[in-house]
C-alpha cells in the first residue's frame, strides 16, 4: 500500500536521527521524570521535529534526494496542512506541561519556520542557518528535556553540574553532524539559491570543519566526564564512538580520490551508525543509573 505524499514527506523515521540529544539529557538528568520525559518524546519525535522536515519539504518541493529520502514525492496542499496542524498539537501539549516549555517550543517552531519559509529563508545564510540549527536542535532541545523533565523545578535544575557543559557538548555535537546532511546536496542548493555552509565550505572543507567539531566533542566530553568523575562513562563512550568515527575516516579517504563518492547513500549510512551508537550509549548510561535514579559516577 502507498502511503499518501504527506505522510512520506513528514519524514517521521528521520526524527531518530535527532533522538540522542534528547537521551543526552534524558541519560544524565539527575532526577528524571519518565512519564514527562515520555511525553515530550512523543511531542518532539512525532509531531514537532515532522512537521519542520514537512513544512520545509513544502517550500523546498525537492527533485533530488533529501534527508531520509532518496526519491521524496512532490508536496500537495495537504502537507501544508497536517505540518501546521501538527505544530499546533505539538505546542499546544507543551504549553500544558509547563508555559515556559511551551514558550521554548513555540520558538523552535517558529525558527524551523523561518528556515524555510521563502520570506525569511534562513537556508540562504550559511552561518545564521547554521546556527540557528545547533542551538535549536542541540542547546534548546537538551535544555527542554534537562530542565522540564526532572522531579525537581528547572531553576534548581539548571544549578546542577549536569546541564551547563553537557548543552553545549550537544550543541557541538549537532554542529558536527548537520553540514554532512548537506554534503551531497551542492547542485540541488546552488538551484535553489541556498547558500548552505557545506556548500560555503565545499565538500572536502566540510569533511575537515566536521572532523574539528568531532575532536572537540571528544575532548568536552573527556573533561565533563572525567571532570564529574564519571571517567568510565568517558572510555564506554569511546566505544560507542568508535565505529562512527571509523566510517567517517574511511568516507573521507573515498571523497578524497573522487569527491562524487560524497553522496546521498554514504551520507544516511553516517547518519543511521552516528544515531544509533548513541541512543545506545545514552540509553546503557540511564540504565547504569543507582536505583534511587541518581547517575552513578
Amino acid at each position: 500500500m502507498k502511503l499518501p505524499s504527506f505522510i512520506v514527506l513528514l519524514r517521521i523515521p528521520f526524527s531518530f536521527f535527532l533522538a540522542p540529544v534528547f537521551l543526552f539529557a534524558f541519560a544524565f538528568a539527575q532526577q528524571i521524570d519518565v512519564y514527562k520525559a515520555t511525553e515530550l518524546f512523543i511531542v518532539l519525535h512525532l509531531f514537532i521535529y515532522p512537521a519542520s522536515n514537512g513544512f520545509n519539504s513544502f517550500m523546498d518541493k525537492d527533485e533530488t534526494s533529501i534527508g531520509g529520502l532518496r526519491h521524496p514525492p512532490q508536496p500537495t496542499q495537504a502537507l501544508l496542512i497536517v505540518s501546521m496542524l501538527f505544530n499546533v498539537i505539538g505546542v499546544s501539549y507543551t504549553f500544558f506541561m509547563n508555559p515556559l516549555l511551551g514558550y521554548l517550543t513555540a520558538l523552535y517552531v517558529l525558527v524551523s519556520i523561518a528556515y524555510s519559509w521563502h520570506v525569511i529563508r534562513l537556508k540562504k545564510h550559511p552561518i545564521l542557518s547554521f546556527l540557528s540549527v545547533i542551538i535549536f536542535q542541540g542547546f534548546v532541545v537538551y535544555t527542554m528535556v534537562y530542565l522540564f523533565c526532572q522531579t525537581t523545578d528547572y531553576l534548581h535544575a539548571m544549578l546542577q553540574n549536569n546541564y551547563l557543559i553537557p548543552a553545549l557538548i550537544s550543541t557541538l555535537m549537532v554542529a558536527g553532524a548537520y553540514p554532512m546532511t548537506q554534503v551531497y546536496q551542492h547542485k540541488a542548493d546552488k538551484k535553489s539559491g541556498d547558500n548552505t555552509l557545506s556548500r560555503m565550505l565545499g565538500i572536502k572543507g566540510t569533511f575537515q570543519f566536521c572532523s574539528l567539531i568531532n575532536l572537540s566533542v571528544l575532548a568536552w566530553m573527556g573533561i565533563f566526564l572525567t571532570g564529574t568523575k564519571q571517567s568510565h562513562l568517558f572510555y564506554l563512550f569511546l566505544c560507542f564512538i568508535f565505529p562512527v568515527l571509523a566510517f567517517f575516516v574511511w568516507w573521507a579517504t573515498k571523497v578524497w580520490e573522487d569527491e562524487s563518492q560524497a553522496n546521498f547513500r554514504y551520507t544516511m549510512i553516517l547518519n543511521r551508525v552516528s544515531a544509533t551508537c548513541m541512543v545506545l550509549y545514552f540509553i546503557l548510561v540511564y540504565l547504569m543509573r543507582g536505583s534511587d535514579g541518581i547517575p552513578v559516577y
